[in-house]
């Protein structure tokens, strides 16, 4: 009975494998680059005193972005580990926005 108990438990836990697998997806993988995109874009904007503007890290949010939303991304359906990499990413570019614009790198919403 043990010996037929544990070969269930291994059939059960190789068919809850694929759920469980840690691959990312292609909107975790766009969701990364926008975290990356966001924090380069805080840098430059805070510590570097270049304009929103003038960041090519900045100005590569918005085409991150819509690559996002274009492989399913702020949808009810979309995973939320990507989704939550991609809000937190999106409130950085705002904060380095309104650093840009009033110029006081010790803004802070918290």
């Amino acid at each position: 009975m043990v010996y037929g108990a544990r070969i269930a438990l291994l059939v059960s836990l190789a068919l809850l494998a694929p759920g469980c697998s840690a691959e990312t997806s292609p909107l975790d993988s766009i969701a990364v680059q926008m975290s990356g995109a966001a924090n380069r874009c805080v840098a430059d904007v805070r510590d570097r005193k270049v304009k929103y503007e003038s960041s090519e890290n900045c100005r590569s949010l918005g085409r991150l972005a819509q690559q996002y939303i274009a492989a399913g991304g702020l949808k009810d359906s979309a995973p939320s580990r990507a989704d939550r990499i991609a809000e937190s990413a999106r409130a950085r570019a705002w904060m380095a926005l309104a650093i840009s614009k009033t110029g006081d790198p010790n803004l802070s919403i918290w």
